[in-house]
């Protein structure tokens, strides 16, 4: 049986924000080694799930390294990069040293990875990888749709795979694909051949939902359409993560057939030339803050969702943005929750004042100054405790949240709920809501801090939907942001360009 080694490191690095990722980031939220990556992996529904999985029912030999996640954040510290990286290439280089050696190697990544002084970090993980196994080892990749493509990333890797949906319902399908790929690749069966087109262009990550009104749905069906062509084994339509401040920055293309250079080469062209044509319709039409809230309010049922999209923590975003409540509280909501405001200090006042209690808090704006105010707030403590939850919609399902120790609080009158956590976490998932006691289908308003994610589970129980115009570090408005190291020209931020 083939004898395969399993890891990776995933993180999201948005490099304008201030909040370094350190090692503790990564253990806040997800740091396994040995055994413990497949007993947690199995029918969970990510990339290393279906990559577990599929590798067992094929029983290989796993050989399970190192697998590390962040939430995102910015820069990661070079020694927590060094330290991570050393260990998931270290743990691959002795795998391959052993006599039984190594077939194969799986790695889920993200590709939009930046540490200090090293701006392809996923890229060069991928060429510590193929330095320790060699050339004739196959290294099958898999990759976030979000990954910012570069020609590292696709030199050391025989089989690259990204997600194909936003929100990203399909990770467990593609991690899947990935051992499938590397089965075949295994038995001689195929011979991987990639062409790659970088396009100068730099899209919001609102446009880039895949299943709604949005360029990124027609490029979706045209790739789909595309990899059912001769010879073609995968296609990587990566719309690219534009808070990434990297030469590289920007949506790609990567075909990959059997062999055949010439339609690899054809497809890549065609596919880039049709991102290229729709570059103006990646605009955002956001509500303001104030309107986005009277919407909601005058909505015939709800719960009506206000994304605020521009404080996602899921982008790097510092999540403890206060804009959106404080117009609730002004213009007197009802049965309005906000999900979520992380604030470790307001925990800890909450903790104090103690459940059942009143008491003054000083609530968010605590990050920078890009995401609204500290608040200070008469407020009602509800709630406190540890919260954890289960993901049980189609994203991430199976797979295990923590927010940390949390409040639940109510303020204003009427009483606004705000979730209130220590660790910075994407509303999602409703089951946040019903962790914290709050049944979400019976809200008229859920303010979420989320840009797309939240559409696959909160969709078809939201009565409507307002993508909110507030400040934040994930706003779609990318002309805002100070770009320097990005490769010009590139689209939107050079609008002359033909």
């Amino acid at each position: 049986m083939p004898r395969v080694a399993i890891g990776g490191i995933s993180h999201e690095t948005n490099t304008f924000s201030s909040i370094q990722t350190t090692l503790t980031d990564f253990q806040r939220r997800a740091l396994a080694r040995g055994r413990t990556i497949i007993e947690t992996s199995r029918g969970a529904g990510t990339a290393l799930g279906g990559m577990v999985d599929t590798s067992l029912a094929l029983r290989w030999d796993l050989v399970p390294t190192l697998f590390a996640s962040a939430t995102p954040s910015g820069r990661i510290r070079r020694g927590a990069f060094e330290s991570l990286a050393n260990e998931l290439v270290g743990g691959i280089a002795a795998a391959a040293g052993e006599p039984a050696g190594l077939a194969g190697v799986l790695l889920a990544l993200h590709g939009a990875m930046v540490a200090e002084a090293l701006d392809d970090a996923d890229g060069e993980i991928l060429r510590r990888v193929r330095r320790a196994v060699g050339p004739d080892v196959p290294i099958a990749v898999v990759l976030d749709s979000h990954a910012n493509l570069t020609p590292q990333m696709v030199e050391h890797a025989d089989i690259l795979l990204a997600y194909e949906t936003y929100p990203h319902i399909d990770t467990y399908a593609r991690g899947s694909q990935a051992v499938r790929l590397l089965e075949q690749r295994l038995l001689g069966e195929i011979l991987p051949t990639h062409a790659l087109r970088q396009i100068p262009l730099l899209t919001p990550l609102t446009t880039q939902w895949t299943a709604g009104p949005t360029p990124m749905r027609d490029l979706a069906l045209l790739a789909e359409q595309a990899r059912h062509e001769r010879s073609v084994l995968s296609i990587a339509l990566a719309s690219g993560f534009p808070y990434n401040d990297i030469h590289d920055a920007g949506m790609a293309v990567l075909v990959t057939t059997d062999g055949d250079p010439a339609a690899a080469n054809a497809i890549a062209d065609r596919l880039a030339a049709a991102c290229w044509e729709r570059r103006s319709l990646f605009e955002s039409d956001l509500t303001p803050v104030d309107a986005a809230v009277s919407l909601a309010m005058a909505a015939e049922r709800g719960p009506v969702v206000l994304a605020d999209v521009a404080d996602n923590p899921g982008g790097g975003a510092s999540g403890d943005g206060t804009t959106i409540l404080a117009a609730l509280l002004a213009a007197r909501a009802e049965s309005a929750v906000v999900a979520m405001i992380a604030d470790p200090e307001t925990v800890r006042q909450a903790e104090l004042i103690g459940a059942g209690n009143r008491g003054r808090l000083r609530l968010g704006g605590k990050t920078d100054h890009l995401h609204g105010p500290t608040l200070e707030l008469d407020a009602r403590v509800r709630w406190t405790g540890d919260l954890t939850f289960v993901n049980r919609g189609p994203m991430g399902t199976g797979t295990t949240t923590r927010l940390g120790s949390s409040a639940v609080i109510e303020v204003g009158d009427p009483p606004v709920e705000v979730i209130v956590a220590t660790n910075r976490v994407q509303a999602l998932d409703p089951e946040l809501l019903r962790a914290a006691g709050i049944e979400p289908e019976s809200r008229r308003v859920i303010v979420l801090k989320s840009s797309v994610h939240f559409r696959a589970a909160f969709g078809p129980l939201a009565a409507g939907i307002i993508e909110v115009d507030g400040p934040g570090l994930s706003s779609p408005d990318l002309l805002s942001f100070p770009y320097r190291r990005v490769r010009r020209p590139i689209w939107p931020l050079d609008r002359d360009m033909r």
